[in-house]
């Protein structure tokens, strides 16, 4: 099955709110599908992922842009320039965990914050590194709250 393709017609369907979560590459996937999409998807909730590296490219991602000049299109960077007005809708994105990626996790922060999109950061999630269901464990409980927030009915954001 591929993922992108099938949360693309979920969120153009207009079903329920498309929440987005991943560790790691899978984070750096989810951010890349809101950074680029932010009006189908509602919310993404990371944890330890390369949010803003300044390092070259993974090749893999070279695969998933298809060619390395489109590569922009794919560099969540650019992406939350580009689309920084749609993002400052509410608080829509939850950075977690601070194992290996670290510095990439302080780099989003401050561009985020530079940018004046809001965002969430939790601790809440393991340091090391590794798939686990201690990472899967907070992430919901942020995708939640964020919808809460971004609610516009108050009686149901406080339930």
């Amino acid at each position: 099955m591929k993922v992108v393709p099938t949360v693309l017609a979920v969120a153009a369907e207009r079903q329920p709110p498309v929440h987005l979560l991943g560790f790691s590459k899978g984070g750096f996937a989810a951010l890349n599908l809101l950074t680029r999409h932010p009006r189908l998807s509602a919310t993404a909730s990371v944890w330890d992922t390369s949010l803003l590296s300044d390092r070259p490219p993974h090749p893999q991602l070279v695969d998933v842009a298809g060619s390395a000049a489109r590569l922009d299109e794919y560099d969540v960077r650019l992406n939350l320039r580009r689309h920084a007005a749609a993002l400052r809708g509410g608080c829509r994105i939850a950075l977690g965990g601070v194992g290996m990626l670290e510095a990439d996790c302080i780099a989003g922060r401050e561009l985020l914050t530079a940018l004046g999109i809001p965002h969430l950061a939790y601790r809440d999630a393991p340091a090391e590194h590794r798939w686990d269901r201690a990472w899967l464990a907070p992430a919901p409980r942020h995708l939640i709250a964020l919808e809460a927030r971004l609610h516009p009915n108050r009686s149901i954001r406080t339930r």
